[in-house]
């Protein structure tokens, strides 16, 4: 389908999913016309198989986990992390384009960024490698720099920006001169998700104010998840790695509505909520629903800011989806205190 009918889609399920009256409604008009992520991903890493001459061992061997994982990969199970998508995608021969849509449309985590450490040298090999050469390539450059880099403490260093940063990877030419790039730069990887932390400590600051100094506090204030709990912990220490799910939980977590989200995934450079995923979807009506009923607005003397996470487990729980299951489980019950 062309880019231009996808995005008209998109458009028109996101518009569909605003009118839903309840949650009956949405999986009546919208469900039929999405498919799961499960559904998506065991089709794709078939097409891989099959596009690239590999077998089921001979995968499990390069990307190094076992033939029972990719087994499960092709029923629809989903690799447990970002790095065993991009081993995926190296194998698979893929340019960044690819990469990227591997990475986002069906793992669901952020695209390839320059001032990330793991994926500056993903960039790098892709433009000169190929295929399981890529992959090797890839993970002996992880290695070396690993070993031979320490932690800079030099905060005051210049931050480019991401056009000209990916600009000067580009341009780079051979793996001592991209050593010497990387170790020049460590502190640039070490700043890549600031204004995300600092987004998170905004928010929290406006609904949770009592506790805008300390977002380890405020979860275990509020009885969050041990994932959860961790996620802020990290966040705090500015550490911790974003994955799709748990920004969208930390969301709701925080009162966040739609557009907060949204934003919130952008600075983690990832894509906004999705229309055509089956799960976010519900998150979308979710969020449009608490909205309407005010949920939201903390300035209204019934705000109750553990109110959005107990609807949505509600809503969340009536449906049969494999990605809720993990999910679910961080939402607090109705009889939560």
């Amino acid at each position: 389908m062309p880019d231009l009918d996808r995005e008209y889609e998109t458009i028109f399920i996101k518009d569909e999913i605003a009118r839903c009256e309840d949650i009956d409604e949405l999986k009546k008009s919208i469900f039929p016309l999405l498919k799961t992520q499960q559904d998506m991903w065991a089709a794709k890493i078939i097409s891989i198989i099959n596009d690239n001459d590999l077998t089921k061992k001979g995968l499990a061997e390069a990307v190094g986990v076992s033939r029972v994982s990719v087994d499960k990969w092709c029923k629809g199970s989903l690799p447990k992390n970002r790095e065993t998508f991009l081993r995926i995608g190296l194998v698979a021969g893929y340019d960044i384009d690819k990469m990227n849509q591997l990475l986002q449309r069906y793992g669901r985590y952020p695209a390839l960024y320059s001032k990330s450490l793991e994926d500056c040298i993903c960039i790098y090999v892709l433009s000169k490698k190929h295929g399981i050469d890529a992959l090797n390539a890839y993970l002996y450059i992880l290695d070396r720099i690993r070993n031979n880099i320490t932690n800079s403490s030099n905060d005051d260093d210049d931050d480019p920006e991401t056009v000209l940063f990916d600009q000067r990877v580009s341009r780079i030419e051979t793996d001592d001169e991209f050593e010497r790039f990387i170790s020049d730069n460590i502190s640039v990887f070490s700043k890549s998700y600031n204004k995300f932390y600092a987004y998170v400590k905004m928010c929290i600051s406006q609904n949770y104010g009592g506790y805008v100094d300390s977002v380890f506090e405020l979860a275990e204030g509020q009885n969050w998840s041990s994932s959860l709990r961790h996620c802020v912990s990290a966040i705090r220490q500015g550490k911790w790695y974003p994955t799709r799910n748990k920004i969208i939980s930390l969301g709701l977590h925080l009162s966040m509505d739609h557009e907060q989200i949204d934003e919130m995934l952008e600075l983690a450079h990832m894509e906004p909520l999705c229309a055509k995923n089956i799960f976010e979807s519900v998150v979308m009506f979710i969020l449009d629903d608490a909205l309407l009923n005010d949920m939201l607005d903390s300035s209204l003397d019934t705000y109750d800011p553990d109110e959005l996470c107990r609807y949505a487990r509600n809503i969340l729980g009536e449906l049969n989806i494999p990605e809720v299951e993990a999910f679910i489980s961080e939402l607090p019950e109705d009889n939560d205190e």
